[in-house]
């Protein structure tokens, strides 16, 4: 009887170190699933910043960010019009790499605050928050 009690005790033991293991792991995964997504456009990416200088002047809003190993152009980053920029820079024929970038709460309000200005905007005005925020948020792009 003591020898079942004690393979009982082990096993519910096991069985709750498990259980906490598996919880513990499907939660730091849930939370991470939860963080804000950042859509940047990307259009090239260089080992020659010459080469990356020359290639950004093709677009009318551009920031080459460097990462430490590559210059990488971006044309535009959003939070909430990911669909209306893809819209926009097929129209113009651009080629692009929409990159996710996760990032955090704060963050993504202050992309919002620009998103719903963006959409409200003119062609012209419209060029010119994009520059603005590809200009205030270079440290994010470098991910």
């Amino acid at each position: 009887m003591k020898k079942t009690l004690k393979i009982i005790c082990f096993s519910s033991i096991v069985g709750v170190l498990l259980a906490g293991l598996f919880f513990f792991t499907i939660k730091e995964k849930a939370e991470a699933k939860n963080k804000p997504v950042l859509y940047a456009f990307q259009v090239g990416v260089f080992k020659n910043l010459e080469n990356a200088n020359s290639y950004k002047n093709r677009f009318s809003s551009s920031k080459i960010v460097y990462d430490g190993e590559y210059y990488r152009i971006f044309i535009g980053i959003t939070i909430d019009n990911k669909e209306y920029l893809s819209t926009l820079f097929d129209q113009k024929k651009y080629n692009y790499y929409v990159k996710e970038i996760e990032t955090t709460e704060e963050f993504a309000e202050e992309i919002k605050k620009y998103d719903a200005l963006f959409k409200k905007s003119s062609e012209e005005s419209q060029t010119q928050i994009l520059i603005k925020m590809l200009e205030s948020y270079t440290n994010e792009l470098q991910n």
